[in-house]
């Protein structure tokens, strides 16, 4: 048997471990959080991800967006599944490089335990989050500004959906300001949320929300 995983047996046990490679985990957005999150994911032996994003790398993603390099004219979701495999050889990955509607979502995500927000448009954010609570799929959501952000897990039936907890809160405007680590910062923490769901191991932050400031040092965790 494999060693990759002997460091994190102790925190998820074996039983954890083959929770991992049986799930199937679907990523919305292979930028900034879901370079992140699929590193972090393949590298813990998630067994399938399913990646979606209809976007190719720029020269201004790539302060944050580690995968990819300057000049590359391919699809994001491809580059990062093709990254995903090298990181974690077991893992199956697909990939479709297609922007998100009310139409297509179903057929990518349709076979998904768990659905993680790695987009950037607030409208898409809870379009997607719409859909896991109709097709009762557990959602993990983070967001990123600057040096804030926050964390939340939706469980149909048991928290708020994004459309609540955002019920005023529109697309921004303008060029969405991002630091490398505060980026990375956020999506292994949404990395974390994943593994502990599918393992049962740890407090997930089921209908509470972790918010941070890290320009005032301010970390928060807020009952929704």
């Amino acid at each position: 048997m494999s060693s990759r995983h002997d460091r994190q047996i102790p925190i998820i046990g074996e039983e954890g471990q083959g929770r991992l490679r049986e799930a199937v985990v679907g990523i919305a957005g292979c930028g900034g959080l879901g370079t992140t999150v699929v590193t972090n994911l393949a590298s813990a032996g998630v067994g399938r991800l399913v990646l979606v994003d209809g976007d190719v790398p720029d020269i201004t993603n790539l302060n944050r967006q580690f995968v990819f390099r300057e000049g590359q004219d391919v699809p994001k979701s491809r580059l990062l599944s093709d990254w995903a495999s090298e990181v974690g050889p077991d893992v199956e990955v697909t990939h479709h490089a297609e922007w998100l509607t009310e139409d297509n979502l179903d057929g990518f995500f349709s076979g998904c335990d768990i659905v993680v927000d790695c987009l950037d448009s607030m409208s898409t954010r809870k379009m997607l989050s719409r859909y896991c609570v109709e097709h009762g799929k557990v959602f993990v959501h983070a967001g990123v500004t600057g040096y804030t952000g926050q964390l939340t897990v939706v469980v149909p039936g048991r928290t708020p959906d994004l459309e609540q907890i955002y019920a005023s809160v529109n697309d921004s405007v303008g060029v969405t300001p991002s630091l490398g680590s505060m980026v990375g910062t956020l999506a292994s923490l949404e990395a974390t949320q994943v593994i502990q769901i599918i393992t049962g191991t740890g407090s997930p932050f089921i209908g509470r929300m972790l918010v941070m400031n890290l320009e005032s040092g301010d970390v928060d965790v807020i009952t929704l």
